[in-house]
């Protein structure tokens, strides 16, 4: 029937994802990039915002690679988090742990079903008026592990994301790795809506870790207070913090939901007969 890996579906605030820890990885037939692009695929296959590689690395570590669903590999705020939950589930760690990560290392303290990670700081990249279709659209860029354009609106529900994301996430002044974009609204004092529009994913998520830090920095750069709260699309928040001064944080904070949604066994029909 299968042979294949068996695989955990996880959640982090509303971003799905396929997890495999280090025995399932090796069950993967062929290429783990194209692994990642079937079964990713909403429909056909099992369909997550991105897969999950976990395996030890050592005493409290634990290497993690995340891949999108076109097979581009990221850094992932929310997918490490629930990296850190598997880990822990398999025995790699305990309730704190040092992840390996593209970015670098980040710790994780388990907490239940959530997680705090410590992230390398944001980057402050300067205010960008874009040019788009007959549009103009102001925001801040912001580097979080990875780059997330930041647009405050006046209402987040209404933002036409599904226009400005496909525009934005390959406008050239972003070269050739593009962009996310975050549309935020500053709901009440210190809390924030965010919807986010991801390459990798190539449409709106919703959530993402990433995003919601750049989201809250850009507010925090322009006078909010801490703590600040992010309400993703899924209405699942997750608590941001900037410890050291506004302009030059030492680190991110990001704390939030981490679960566990399913376990089984992949039938081989799940990969068939698309690329």
């Amino acid at each position: 029937m299968s042979g294949g890996p068996v695989l955990v579906k996880m959640s982090g605030a509303g971003n799905d994802f396929v997890a495999l820890d280090r025995e399932q990885a090796r069950r993967i037939d062929g290429d783990p990039v194209a692994w990642a692009r079937r079964v990713c695929r909403r429909g056909l296959a099992v369909g997550a915002d991105g897969v999950l590689f976990v395996e030890p690395a050592g005493a409290g570590r634990v290497r993690v690679r995340f891949l999108n669903p076109d097979g581009s590999e990221a850094f992932c705020g929310n997918g490490t988090r629930c990296a850190a939950r598997l880990a822990q589930r398999r025995g790699y760690a305990g309730r704190t742990m040092t992840l390996l990560t593209v970015v670098g290392e980040v710790e994780a303290v388990v907490e239940g079903t959530r997680v705090r990670l410590t992230l390398p700081p944001p980057t402050d990249l300067g205010e960008i008026a874009l040019e788009l279709a007959g549009e103009r659209l102001d925001g801040r860029y912001v580097r979080a592990g990875v780059p997330h354009f930041v647009v405050q609106v006046g209402d987040v529900a209404g933002a036409p994301l599904w226009r400005w994301g496909p525009q934005v996430r390959r406008h050239p002044r972003f070269g050739d790795e593009g962009t996310n974009l975050d549309v935020v609204t500053a709901v009440e004092n210190g809390t924030l809506a965010l919807r986010t529009w991801e390459r990798g994913v190539e449409g709106e998520t919703l959530a993402c870790g990433s995003g919601a830090v750049a989201a809250a920095y850009a507010a925090r750069l322009s006078g909010a207070a801490e703590p600040l709260q992010v309400i993703p699309a899924s209405g699942v928040p997750l608590e941001i913090g900037f410890p050291g001064e506004p302009g030059a944080p030492r680190a991110a904070m990001l704390h939030g939901d981490a679960r566990f949604v399913f376990e089984t066994e992949l039938n081989d029909e799940a990969l068939r007969g698309f690329d």
